[in-house]
């Protein structure tokens, strides 16, 4: 499905990045994992290596223009192109308007708004120097389309990340360049534990997701492989919501306590 592909994956760490990278080497794609820590990036690419897969990983800040440089030229350096951008690269700080600070609320948006544009921008213009298209996939999520008192950073940048996966979808469009998105929710690990790293078993079935379960990464991989692959050709600019219908659900069926 994606042989001949390279594909740069943007926090390819153990949870739903390392599963994007993974999935989309098993389907063809030969694979940049990115992550700022390297032991990080370095697993994820030896699993893809272990499975059969081509795969380099690359330690890098992309908050950065230097280190998004670093990315991309690595990426020429090893495969010579670039047809799938999917940034995935996120922190948080558990914060609201009241107690933020500021050094905390620029970093935040630095890694997840600035490293969206920044990466995009050096995978759109390969792209559309080598003339056949691309697609670059966007990770959301269910707090940027919904307030949660004390995600103020995260939340903000997340809705930034929504707008301009729409922004550059229409842009690109021209060039055969699609730019989706999907929303995640909390995702439990490859591991099998719950978010926020509880030892409790995934059985334990949250109150606030129809689905009645936690995500599991390779629940967001598989929306990213169909994105990135020729399965959805005239999609762009749109958001897959990947949350087991949690932000179908009425308000009012909500518990308090839960998000």
């Amino acid at each position: 499905m994606l042989e001949g592909k390279v594909a740069v994956v943007t926090g390819s760490g153990p949870n739903i990045g390392g599963e994007i990278a993974r999935t989309l080497a098993q389907h063809g794609a030969k694979v940049v994992c990115v992550d700022f820590l390297d032991d990080r990036a370095a697993v994820a690419a030896a699993s893809i290596k272990e499975a059969g897969g081509e795969a380099i990983s690359i330690s890098a800040d992309i908050s950065t223009p230097v280190g998004v440089g670093d990315v991309f030229l690595a990426a020429d350096k090893a495969f010579g192109r670039v047809d799938i951008l999917v940034n995935n690269a996120a922190v948080n700080n558990e914060a609201g308007i009241l107690d933020v600070e500021y050094e905390k609320w620029k970093w935040v948006q630095s890694v997840i708004m600035d490293g969206t544009m920044l990466c995009s921008q050096q995978a759109a213009r390969r792209m559309v120097d080598q003339g056949d298209g691309g697609a670059i996939v966007n990770t959301a999520s269910t707090t940027g389309h919904r307030g949660k008192a004390g995600f103020i950073s995260y939340s903000a940048s997340k809705g930034a990340v929504l707008q301009m996966t729409r922004t550059m979808a229409v842009q690109l469009a021209p060039y055969g360049i699609r730019v989706n998105s999907i929303t995640p929710t909390q995702t439990g690990d490859s591991r099998g534990t719950t978010p926020g790293g509880s030892t409790a078993p995934r059985a334990a079935k949250p109150k606030n997701i129809p689905l009645g379960r936690w995500g599991d990464p390779s629940d967001q991989a598989q929306a990213v492989l169909y994105l990135a692959s020729p399965m959805s050709a005239y999609v762009t600019g749109e958001n897959i919501n990947v949350d087991g219908g949690l932000l179908a659900l009425f308000p009012s069926e909500r518990d308090p306590g839960q998000t």
